[in-house]
């Protein structure tokens, strides 16, 4: 008798459990019924990757894409009519974009969510193409209506290949990348410099171009680019605040072990003598009595 009733017990639990998880599918049936059925109630686009007016992309660019590749306006669409999957695939073939994610939140809003690229310079070519290298050497296009503030570099000859970072072929635009990317992640520098140049001649020296005072920086070629930056950070620090800001009309940082500059008097125009490696380092390691480390 005990086991009938243990076993009526055990069919009535298993009803009730099955009936619980019937209940609940069928909630979850009709509940993606009733969202799919629905509208979009809202779109919401939200661009992330660089400051204030510093976008590659707006939101008004996003919108006309997703319109475009649905074939209708998405505000106004049924949700079961869309695929998430598309859209994200062709926001994501946009040279801009470095990722691109779609979905709805509880309230039917299309939530997108975009990455932009993170331009680190904006080449001006020889032949009057105009383009940004991103962080990972890929080419991004600029656009009417979009500017980012990075570093402009010109007088570059080489044609843009995207295994110009991989290749053994000497390349200035490699050393100009490799450069702009050192720039990038120092404060002083990033700060500092404003433009790159290659010199129209047969060395084709890089030129840089500071925001601050008139001198150029003759940087040379993509070799020793720490050593470089490093020489010209305690000629600044240094060396310009006792010899004066506006005294040279060039600063040579291409030889090692040494800082020489030509002065900006055409009267007094002669090199002066070179900042050696040993000078230098001295300068480093002053403290804030230090004495006269860098001499012309």
């Amino acid at each position: 008798m005990s086991d009938r009733r243990l076993n009526l017990k055990r069919v009535k639990d298993t009803i009730i459990w099955l009936s619980l998880i019937a209940g609940i599918a069928a909630l979850l049936f009709f509940s993606v019924l009733r969202k799919s059925n629905a509208e979009v109630k809202t779109l919401v686009v939200h661009i992330d990757g660089r400051n204030g007016s510093d976008q590659l992309i707006s939101e008004k660019e996003v919108i006309q894409i997703l319109n475009l590749a649905a074939g209708k306006t998405i505000s106004k669409t049924n949700i079961k009519t869309l695929n998430l999957r598309k859209l994200e695939a062709k926001l994501n073939k946009d040279k801009r974009i470095e990722r691109a994610d779609i979905y709805f939140d509880s309230k039917n809003r299309l939530n997108v969510s975009i990455i932009q690229k993170k331009p680190l310079m904006r080449v001006m070519d020889e032949t009057g193409g105009e383009y940004y290298l991103d962080e990972n050497g890929k080419q991004v296009p600029v656009t009417r209506g979009s500017a980012v503030r990075v570093p402009v570099v010109s007088g570059v000859r080489d044609t843009f290949n995207a295994k110009f970072l991989t290749s053994d072929k000497p390349s200035k635009l490699k050393d100009l990348f490799n450069i702009m990317k050192y720039v990038a992640q120092d404060e002083f520098l990033s700060a500092l410099i404003e433009q790159a140049h290659v010199e129209n001649d047969s060395i084709g020296d890089i030129v840089l171009i500071p925001k601050i005072g008139r001198e150029k920086l003759i940087f040379g070629d993509g070799r020793d680019i720490e050593e470089k930056f490093d020489k010209l950070k305690i000629f600044y620090r240094d060396g310009l605040p006792k010899l004066g800001w506006s005294r040279y009309k060039t600063l040579n940082l291409k030889y090692a072990n040494q800082v020489s500059g030509m002065l900006a008097n055409p009267e007094l125009a002669k090199r002066i003598e070179p900042v050696l490696k040993d000078t230098l380092q001295a300068a480093l390691i002053t403290t804030d009595n230090n004495k006269q480390s860098i001499q012309h």
